[in-house]
């Protein structure tokens, strides 16, 4: 009994979770492994959606987002998000919460640097060629993504 009290006594000294709750880090991404992403999505209408977890219409515009991912998988259509957060904890938790299932990764400040984005949420379209078509602040809506969507993927 003697031996399981200091185990005990360490249980109940860590945060709440830390045994059960595995610790994903979010991977960073930097120029070099973005001009990777790029081209391995090539072919592809790509979204990229620059938010943080602190941003209310980031909040607000993700389950649209999400929603366009599931609608377009079959169509070519890939949805990647790019936190902009100073601090990665937050992000999966947050990812987890909002039911995000595209892929997302830490915008280094260099790719944030590159895209000029100065607000969030930022999104920046590509078409399946890989030509940046669009690039703008703002919340993107169901219907504003959908228009953007089709329309990219009508092009040849």
């Amino acid at each position: 009994m003697k031996n399981l009290l200091p185990l005990l006594l360490l249980c109940l000294l860590l945060p709440r979770g830390a045994l059960s709750e595995p610790q994903v880090q979010v991977p960073t991404l930097h120029m070099p492994g973005l001009t990777d992403l790029l081209a391995k999505n090539r072919g592809k209408v790509l979204v990229l959606n620059f938010f943080a977890t602190w941003c209310p219409p980031c909040r607000a515009e993700i389950p649209d987002l999400v929603k366009a991912g599931r609608a377009y998988a079959d169509r070519n259509v890939q949805v990647i998000g790019l936190s902009v957060d100073e601090n990665a904890k937050p992000v999966m938790p947050f990812v987890s919460r909002m039911g995000v299932d595209y892929p997302v990764y830490m915008a280094g400040s260099d790719v944030a640097q590159a895209y000029r984005v100065s607000s969030i949420p930022h999104n920046v379209f590509y078409d399946k060629n890989g030509n940046l078509v669009f690039s703008e602040a703002g919340v993107a809506d169901d219907e504003m993504l959908k228009s953007v969507i089709e329309e990219l993927l009508e092009q040849k």
